[in-house]
């Protein structure tokens, strides 16, 4: 409002929760690339693979959040919102949990995911009529450069994108995940 910047509580906290990481910011390609390792095996060029060798879990985590934002809606329509995205975050974290019947997902607040390949926010935010709700329970996230190229969120993203929570058992589910997918694609490489 007019040279003051009015900031809602949960954006802060949420903000915060990502820490602060050393270094520039890592492009949308790096990360895609480096995603997409971590989650299938892939490999990567000696610079990608460098990265991964001198960050830290937490780091790792906290770069990736750098290059996403997430966006809060609110909306009556539920249904229509699943349709046009791709789980990720406490919505998928059934897929990164390695304790079975830990019900972590039925205790999941909201609806977390990124707009499917070849959607977009604009048709989204019409079919399910999104209305943006610092208190909202859609959480629709973006990459940078706004380019999603996965038909489903990979598992390493998830696990990132859990480590914003502010849950502490989303977090350390998240970030338990990614080292462990971290770990096992740095023994896979040596």
């Amino acid at each position: 409002m007019g040279r003051t910047w009015l900031v809602d509580e949960t954006s802060v906290a949420a903000r915060a929760s990502l820490g602060v990481s050393a270094g520039r910011p890592w492009t949308a390609a790096t990360i895609r690339r480096i995603m997409g390792a971590l989650s299938d095996g892939g490999r990567l060029g000696t610079r990608d693979t460098g990265l991964i060798m001198r960050t830290s879990t937490d780091e790792l985590a906290a770069k990736i959040g750098q290059a996403i934002t997430v966006r809060r809606y609110s909306t009556k329509w539920m249904e229509r919102v699943a349709e046009h995205l791709t789980l990720t975050g406490e919505s998928a974290i059934d897929r990164i949990t390695t304790e079975p019947g830990r019900q972590l997902h039925a205790g999941a607040r909201g609806l977390h995911g990124y707009v499917r390949s070849g959607g977009s926010l604009r048709a989204l935010t019409s079919a399910a009529r999104l209305v943006e709700d610092s208190t909202g329970d859609v959480f629709v996230y973006r990459i940078r450069d706004d380019a999603f190229p996965w038909q489903e969120t990979p598992v390493a993203l998830v696990a990132a994108d859990c480590f914003r929570s502010t849950s502490t058992r989303v977090r350390s589910v998240g970030i338990d995940a990614l080292g462990q997918m971290r770990a096992q694609w740095l023994t896979n490489i040596a």
